[in-house]
């Protein structure tokens, strides 16, 4: 009894991001599609040698209806095509910073997202993100190794925290308000 895996079960209830297709504005901008004029390009999303989907786009930037529109296919049938139209900021240090408008929500959004063959963003399809839900998914094991080990949780939390800041080489914070440089 009580062995590791025992205990309560708590399905995932959210989609997560990675489940669908992504479409980044700042990627657009990097590789110079938020040009004035019009421009055609095809996006493809693989996993090492597997492709998971394609998409062809047109970018229209003429000032006024500023647009994207992305056709794709959905189950083997052409899906009808998806204007998104565009919003864009200046950003402090010059240029422009272009936004999708959410063509469910209508909200300024950088990333969409293709789920179910629509497009819509993260908050329109209730997605959540892989690191939220395995967060805590060894937190039993690890204080099971706590106990076994005669040592409090914290502790082990505490080296837990320590490996990944050095993992991820995050620099101390410092102490007090950030002030402008």
């Amino acid at each position: 009894m009580g062995g590791y895996g025992s205990g309560r079960y708590f399905p995932e209830k959210k989609d997560k991001v990675g489940d669908g297709l992504s479409l980044d504005a700042n990627r657009f901008s990097k590789w110079q599609y938020f040009k004035q004029g019009m421009r055609y390009g095809d996006l493809t999303w693989s996993r090492g040698e597997y492709q998971r989907g394609a998409c062809g786009f047109r970018v229209n930037i003429d000032g006024a209806n500023d647009s994207i529109t992305f056709s794709y296919r959905f189950n083997d049938t052409a899906h009808p095509d998806v204007r998104v139209p565009l919003s864009w900021y200046e950003p402090g240090f010059g240029g422009r910073r272009y936004l999708f408008l959410c063509p469910k929500c209508g909200k300024r959004m950088r990333t969409l997202h293709i789920m179910g063959g629509e497009i819509g963003c993260r908050v329109c399809y209730d997605l959540t993100y892989e690191s939220c839900v395995e967060n805590n998914r060894f937190n039993g094991l690890y204080k099971y190794m706590a106990v076994g080990l005669k040592v409090s949780w914290q502790d082990v939390k505490q080296y837990m925290n320590a490996l990944t800041r050095r993992a991820l080489k995050e620099p101390k914070r410092p102490r007090g308000r950030p002030r402008k440089q």
